[in-house]
């Protein structure tokens, strides 16, 4: 039974649009099966990501300012829920074109915020430093909560299970097997590009004028390589964005 409709998922800047209430594959395979059991074992790995970064700058003589690491977080939950009034703005618009417009806008929402923020502490490298690392741990948090609630639907068979899947399924890209280490890679060079973009706009402040067009160029490529491309080509492109915004922030100071 097919039963297409319009859905908006409010709670993430997606859309979805022409779902279906059962999802099947080929020789009927569930696309679903192994997920959870494979997905549970690498979560708490994710964890990692914003520990052994702490752990190497406090080796490298900078330990935590947790007031500028608490400020960041904030910061990052403020940009969130920024994105909840673009999302409204455009939910008349097509499916493609709103989806660019609440991707793109996550530059100006995550640099302006981050500018706000760093130019109100009026921040030193370290505090510039742990803002970034707040930043980029509340975002690893957030997917380990999110996976955590995509699970409890893997075995769920109900009218809105069913349909949350498929929207899942088609975001998935046919990916819904892949390795949970490039989830974590992923982590790893979005909360280098968080960093560095916090040490960036510390030391030069109108830099934020820069980052806003490059962190929305950022995700948008994610999302077009993602499309067209393996998953190893799209962990490269962010790796190298990552990287170099991080290794820009500490070469200016």
């Amino acid at each position: 039974m097919e039963n297409k409709e319009q859905v908006w998922n409010g709670n993430m800047p997606e859309i979805t649009t022409e779902i279906t209430t059962e999802i099947t594959v080929p020789g009927g395979k569930d696309p679903f099966e192994g997920l959870t059991g494979r997905t549970v074992k690498f979560l708490p790995v994710y964890l990692l990501v914003p520990i052994l970064f702490g752990l190497a700058f406090d080796l490298a003589g900078y330990p935590m300012n947790w007031s500028a690491f608490g400020l960041g977080a904030l910061g990052w939950t403020v940009a969130l829920f920024l994105r909840g009034p673009v999302t409204a703005l455009v939910r008349s618009r097509p499916e493609k074109q709103a989806k660019l417009i609440v991707v793109g806008s996550s530059g100006l929402l995550e640099e302006g915020m981050r500018f706000a923020l760093l130019a109100f502490l009026a921040a030193s490298f370290p505090e510039a430093l742990s803002l970034g690392q707040g930043w980029a741990a509340l975002e690893v948090v957030f997917v380990i909560v999110n996976a955590s609630l995509i699970l409890s639907l893997v075995n769920r068979t109900d009218e809105k299970a069913m349909q949350a899947k498929e929207i899942l399924k088609a975001k998935a890209q046919g990916n819904l097997h892949a390795s949970p280490v490039w989830g974590i890679l992923e982590r790893i060079w979005a909360s280098a590009f968080h960093i560095g973009a916090a040490l960036i706009i510390a030391h030069t402040p109108l830099a934020a004028l820069l980052m806003i067009p490059l962190h929305s160029a950022l995700n948008l490529g994610a999302v077009r390589l993602s499309k067209t491309s393996s998953i190893p080509v799209v962990s490269l492109f962010v790796a190298a964005v990552g990287l170099l915004t991080l290794a820009s922030g500490l070469l200016l100071w």
